[in-house]
């Protein structure tokens, strides 16, 4: 679907004879190149931007790029626009490039030139819209997190001892003081687990840190946590996370003591250089884990 080697040399003839006076403009704006003045314009950017010699170098270049193989390994949400009339890139070149990208939108404009100029108001609405609501990561996929559980220490008991009305209040305030360090920390709260929260992190550090300051921080508003660090690859389902990650994560978690953080050697072992502490826990067996977990007390 591109151009022939005949093509592309009578391409780099042009720019030789007429670069600076608007070489190429029919490639790139079809019949409005002979409109008045469009030419000249286009002549005068192009003597702006480049000399002949190093033109027709960017032009050999671009003519050579091939990038089919690769394609299949896009994973960012991608809008492939196309004009039927283009002479630079044809339209069934450009379905072809969106048809190779997986789950890219392809979506045609009104005729004309490779130029857009005359059609800003039809495809920057379509822009906008694809850019505000595609997520910046795919539904399902794997992606590398750190997750951080917390759990409040004895909340049944406290809960018997204090009654609803005051364990409600407690859990708000719990809430408030959890929301303040994710922000903080740049974490994201995945999940409520009864007495405690499931958050992700895109690193071990800010999940740690984040871990150490909330104990103090609600061990002042009357209430005791315990806190467990992992980092792994976790799978995303729309909205929900799973996987051998969230799984250890929350195996972690509940190794550790009241007012304790306590973290996965894979934890130690991707922050080094943090200023983290860790003490070694030594081995732990965790329920639907086959091989042991080595587990590390963190302080600052």
């Amino acid at each position: 679907m591109g151009f022939t080697p005949a093509e592309i040399e009578s391409q780099l003839d042009e720019i030789d004879d007429r670069w600076g006076e608007g070489a190429l403009a029919d490639l790139f704006y079809s019949a409005t190149a002979d409109t008045s003045g469009v030419r000249a314009m286009f002549g005068k950017l192009q003597r702006a931007i480049a000399s002949p010699t190093m033109a027709k170098l960017w032009w050999k270049a671009f003519m050579e790029i091939d990038v089919r193989s690769v394609l299949g390994l896009v994973r960012a949400p991608t809008l492939v626009f196309a004009r039927p009339g283009d002479r630079l890139v044809p339209i069934e070149a450009a379905a072809a490039l969106a048809a190779a990208i997986p789950e890219a939108h392809f979506q045609p404009l009104p005729p004309g030139p490779h130029s857009p100029f005359d059609i800003i108001a039809d495809f920057v609405p379509s822009v906008v819209e694809f850019v505000c609501e595609k997520p910046s990561e795919r539904p399902d996929e794997r992606i590398l997190k750190a997750v951080m559980f917390t759990d409040i220490v004895g909340s049944t008991e406290q809960l018997s001892a204090t009654g609803d009305a005051h364990w409600r209040h407690q859990l708000d305030a719990h809430d408030r003081a959890v929301d303040w360090l994710l922000a903080k920390y740049g974490g994201h709260r995945a999940k409520h687990t009864g007495d405690g929260i499931f958050a992700l992190f895109d690193g071990p550090t800010k999940a740690v840190r984040c871990a150490l300051d909330l104990v103090p921080t609600l061990a002042t508003r009357g209430i005791q946590i315990r806190a467990g660090v992992h980092v792994g690859e976790c799978e995303r389902r729309g909205e929900e996370w799973s996987g051998m990650a969230v799984h250890t994560g929350a195996r972690v978690g509940a190794l550790a003591g009241a007012g304790e953080v306590v973290a996965s050697r894979t934890v130690r072992d991707l922050s080094a250089g943090s200023g983290l502490s860790f003490e070694s826990l030594g081995p732990q067996r965790l329920k639907g884990l086959p091989e042991a977990v080595e587990v590390y007390r963190v302080t600052t």
